[in-house]
């Protein structure tokens, strides 16, 4: 197979080194792998010969020697031959008229004559083994001791299956969306937000090696993303943007080729890419828009983490030079908060306090903002209707704003020390 050259996959046009396969005989193989004298009258130049060693040194002691290397090869030759070139999902038939459901174990039995191969058991699709290895490190944090769940790992089969579906369906379906000509809304920019971070979060743990994380971010949140976009625009009474969802089909074809390269390849012929999807280049996608993340966040939050303290955000301005020190942060924190009048509330202020830390890591300096850069109110009566279908409340949701309007009738003091800047409150009357 290696002296076939990339463009003759069955062997017709010949050996680009000139050798036939005639020719490698035990003495030529004994030559190249382990040092012995060329055999003279071989038909193959010394020079090929020469190339060849050291090039193609392999372990052939039988202590080191996979057994799985012999079957590995040929079931490459057998694919090779029965799917010919250019046919990657099998749609031209094969070259030498054989139906795939003929090939049972009594015809591998019968070419092979009981010889100790396994090389039928290879045929299976690869992504099935990378859904069940990935399944063992989503269970145990990694392949030590892993807690393998057959139950995950069909439910991740026919996660694939049910989103090949999907992007089958909406792909034949774009004509019937919102085209460009028309101005995007807010649920537009928020899953066009959310999905340039999430490619960029998973290049970054695919490049340091956590396929993990990448799978997190690049399939279940890539995933979760779009079901909100979706569902935000079924309740609206709007269709999603073309642009949007194919641009969601490409990104989530590529980005998951590392891990599901099969079910990748066909997602990648659905919206029309070019070549293979494991030669296409990592999406270019904008950098991440942090307010509109933050935008996102109150949308989609239901209540804040704790108490915001006015006095608490004071001092964390005078002191963010120590934030990122977690430890003499944490010291100073506590004896600050010591000389506090209100010592009932020391408890809350720390969990605040310790919120509004993570965010400063994340966002800086905007975390720790005394007022929201954007119109709250706005927001949410913008999606009033996703919201109450969320909610499942069965009445009428109202938008209050404290600052303007003060305390809504029936609203305790409790509930309204949780508001912050960006970070909303959901209470019911009832």
């Amino acid at each position: 197979m290696g002296g076939g050259g990339v463009d003759n996959l069955d062997g017709r046009k010949g050996s680009p080194a000139g050798v036939d396969p005639e020719k490698l005989t035990s003495k030529v193989f004994n030559c190249i792998f382990r040092g012995k004298e060329f055999p003279e009258g071989c038909g193959i130049d010394r020079e090929v010969m020469e190339h060849g060693r050291g090039r193609l040194n392999l372990p052939w002691e039988e202590e080191w020697l996979s057994e799985s290397l012999s079957d590995s090869t040929i079931f490459y030759a057998i694919a090779g031959h029965l799917q010919g070139v250019d046919n990657l999902d099998g749609r031209k038939g094969s070259p030498a008229e054989v139906d795939p459901k003929k090939l049972t174990s009594k015809v591998f039995n019968c070419i092979f004559r009981g010889k100790e191969v396994s090389v039928k058991d290879l045929i299976p699709n690869h992504l099935t083994m990378a859904l069940y290895n990935e399944d063992e490190q989503e269970q145990a944090h990694s392949l030590e001791n892993a807690n393998f769940s057959r139950e995950v790992a069909d439910a991740a089969l026919m996660g694939l299956y049910t989103e090949l579906k999907w992007v089958e369906e909406n792909i034949a379906g774009l004509g019937g969306l919102r085209g460009e000509g028309e101005e995007a809304n807010f649920m537009d920019k928020v899953f066009d937000n959310s999905m340039n971070r999430l490619v960029h979060e998973t290049d970054a743990a695919f490049g340091e090696m956590r396929f993990r994380d990448g799978l997190k971010s690049g399939w279940f949140e890539f995933v979760s993303a779009r079901n909100v976009y979706r569902d935000w625009c079924a309740v609206s009474g709007v269709t999603m943007k073309a642009s949007l969802v194919k641009k969601y089909c490409e990104c989530v074809a590529v980005i998951m080729a590392p891990i599901t390269p099969h079910w990748s390849e066909k997602i990648w012929s659905l919206v029309g890419g070019s070549g293979l999807v494991v030669k296409a280049p990592w999406p270019v996608v904008p950098a991440e828009d942090k307010l509109l993340s933050r935008q996102q966040k109150c949308l989609l939050s239901t209540s804040a983490p704790s108490a915001c303290r006015s006095a608490a955000l004071d001092w964390m301005v005078e002191n963010k030079g120590k934030i990122d020190d977690s430890k003499a942060f944490m010291g100073d924190l506590k004896k600050w908060a010591g000389t506090l009048e209100d010592k009932k509330n020391t408890k809350n202020l720390m969990q605040f306090v310790s919120f509004v830390r993570k965010e400063y890591l994340d966002v800086r300096d905007v975390a720790l903002e005394k007022e929201c850069p954007f119109d709250q109110a706005a927001c949410f009566n913008s999606s009033l209707a996703y919201i109450t279908s969320q909610l499942e409340f069965g009445s009428t949701v109202e938008v209050a704003n404290l600052t303007k309007d003060g305390v809504p009738e029936g609203i305790n003091e409790r509930t309204t020390s949780s508001c912050g800047p960006g970070k909303p409150v959901l209470f019911s009357t009832n």
